[in-house]
């Protein structure tokens, strides 16, 4: 189960790789507990060309604020993580 630490990681890592940079590719898991209301492929294509302006958190959510919405928001909870090309994972030690 990440802890405060992982969600923090997540956002700096965000922060220090992703902002200004544009959306080429979103995966959207096709699950109701995921994202109600909308198709996953609709919100794959809402989010494609968008800019990261910056990462924010609060506990275990983290949402990132692009040029326009929509801006979307992760909840870490029994599991979750965000992986970017081409960056290592945080290793934690105990």
């Amino acid at each position: 189960m990440p802890e405060l630490p992982e969600v923090e990681a997540a956002r700096r890592a965000i922060e220090e790789n992703c902002l200004g940079k544009k959306i080429k590719k979103a995966i959207i898991a096709n699950d109701s507990k995921v994202i109600e209301g909308v198709s996953a492929s609709d919100f794959e294509s809402s989010l494609l060309g968008k800019t990261i302006v910056s990462a924010h958190r609060k506990g275990k959510n983290l949402w990132l604020r692009l040029d326009s919405p929509p801006f979307p928001s992760f909840q870490f909870g029994m599991a979750g993580a965000i992986y970017i090309k081409g960056v290592a994972v945080t290793q934690y030690k105990r």
